[in-house]
């Protein structure tokens, strides 16, 4: 079976509209579409508590607003949600291993830190360079 697509939400606006291009591309490879939403009980410098996100909404809200955007876009695709524990970069790039590919938006919900042009995004590319450069070595 084809990997899924699978899409980083948050519940922020980059994030649906990551959401939507993932949709897409899951009805143009014939694959499942996969929503993860990651928790950080912890959140480190001074970003937002992720277990509420995008105007103090639970968690589960984030998914299951997401599953409607996307469905209203591409209701031929199977959606599944998930959710995971962070840092969000880690569990990010551990869901990047079974993706194809992993989509994320441009920028979160994190206040300093996400004005950075995306520094959870930067975190998963460098954690998972970083992996794929020891299983190449």
């Amino acid at each position: 079976m084809e990997s899924p697509v699978v899409v980083g939400v948050d519940g922020s606006a980059e994030s649906l509209a990551a959401a939507e291009w993932a949709a897409r591309e899951a009805a143009r490879r014939g694959a499942d579409l996969r929503l993860l939403h990651v928790r950080d009980r912890n959140p480190r410098q001074g970003g937002a508590d992720t277990t509420r996100s995008a105007g103090h909404r639970p968690a589960p809200r984030v998914l299951e607003r997401a599953a409607e955007r996307v469905r209203t876009v591409r209701p031929d695709v199977r959606v599944r949600e998930a959710q995971a524990e962070g840092p969000a970069a880690a569990a990010l790039a551990r869901a990047a291993e079974d993706a194809d590919p992993l989509v994320l938006g441009s920028r979160g919900l994190g206040r300093v830190a996400g004005l950075l042009a995306g520094s959870v995004s930067l975190g998963v590319v460098a954690r998972f360079t970083a992996t794929w450069a020891k299983r190449t070595a």
